[in-house]
């Protein structure tokens, strides 16, 4: 079922055949405008006086009256004007153009609210047409029992002529009766005037009602497309930004890598250097090791062959294992170095 186009009913009301002024970024130009010749009026003591503080000196008059040449310049202008016009233009484009990017599926529910509330004011006034259609069917009904009474009284006193004041009497129910009949004949136009007009409306509201319930489904719909495409998005953002990585976390993720680099490449070096510091030292020990491993090596061989002495601790003389007599002041002599 094809959705009923109203759009031509009362003139053509396309979005792209609208001026500017009757437009949503138009509307709110106004309001704009609105708001500033508001301020102005608030603030015109103010502005009064400032004029009359500069008109007071003549240099400040002189730059006063450039001032105002320079402003009638740019207002007369047609350059001037047409850019400032476009450039406002813009800005409330742009200003609308941003409220609608911030919640589309919003504005798009109030829209729908909107119509809801525009069919409920219509079944309202459907309501008050069909009230006065019954009070103009009545009024009608109402003169025709009114109109056969006149002509019933007409139509009797006219039998009863003979009678004083009869003519009269017959003559003045006969002009009400067709006045009657007069105040009808331009009644029964209107009734079917309305009559059509509360057909129409009752058309009307059965097609807004399901233009209503249809624009609803294409929100419903809209706003569940919406929904699984920005969430499709977000995810693909996050795969993506697994490859890309996110710019500020991977500034501090090279960061920490380069620090980690530096920091053992530093570490590094000191262990080569402390290394070669005691290798010197690690050989003079291997040195000493090697020279005890020898002389140990003597002394079990020594040993082994019985000339190995123990050292006694009650003896009179140092043990002596190899080598000529010491002299006899040896000991004392090495005492006493």
């Amino acid at each position: 079922m094809a959705t009923p186009d109203f759009s031509q009913i009362g003139g053509k009301t396309d979005v792209e055949k609208r001026s500017f002024w009757s437009r949503p970024e138009g509307i709110l130009g106004m309001i704009v405008l609105a708001g500033i010749a508001g301020l102005g009026l608030v603030y015109f003591n103010r502005v009064l006086e400032f004029l009359i503080r500069m008109t007071s000196n003549v240099l400040t008059l002189a730059l006063l009256f450039g001032a105002i040449g320079a402003l009638i310049f740019l207002f007369t202008s047609r350059d001037v004007r047409t850019a400032v016009f476009f450039l406002f233009k813009s800005l409330m484009r742009s200003i609308t153009g941003t409220v609608i990017q911030l919640n589309p599926i919003a504005i798009m529910k109030i829209y729908v609210d909107d119509l809801k509330e525009k069919r409920q004011k219509m079944q309202g006034q459907i309501d008050t047409l069909a009230g006065q259609l019954v009070k103009l069917n009545k009024k009608i009904n109402e003169n025709n029992e009114a109109i056969k009474q006149k002509f019933a009284e007409a139509n009797k006193a006219s039998t009863m002529t003979d009678k004083p004041g009869m003519r009269e009497a017959a003559q003045l129910a006969t002009i009400e009766g067709a006045g009657l009949q007069e105040m009808n004949e331009k009644l029964f136009p209107l009734q079917r005037n309305i009559k059509m007009v509360l057909a129409f409306m009752e058309k009307v509201n059965q097609s807004a009602d399901y233009i209503i319930k249809e624009t609803e489904i294409k929100v419903r719909l809209k706003e569940t497309e919406y929904k699984i495409v920005k969430e499709s998005s977000n995810a693909l953002k996050t795969a993506i930004s697994i490859f890309k990585g996110d710019p500020d976390k991977k500034f501090y993720f090279d960061q920490s890598m380069e620090y980690i680099q530096e920091d053992m490449s530093q570490k590094l070096g000191e262990m080569k250097r402390a290394m070669d510091l005691s290798m010197d030292f690690i050989n003079s020990v291997d040195i000493q090791n090697g020279i005890m491993s020898d002389k140990g090596q003597a002394l079990l061989e020594a040993y082994n062959k019985g000339e190995f002495k123990l050292i006694q601790l009650d003896s009179p003389t140092q043990p002596v294992v190899t080598g000529p007599n010491p002299a006899k002041d040896a000991g004392y002599k090495n005492l006493l170095e």
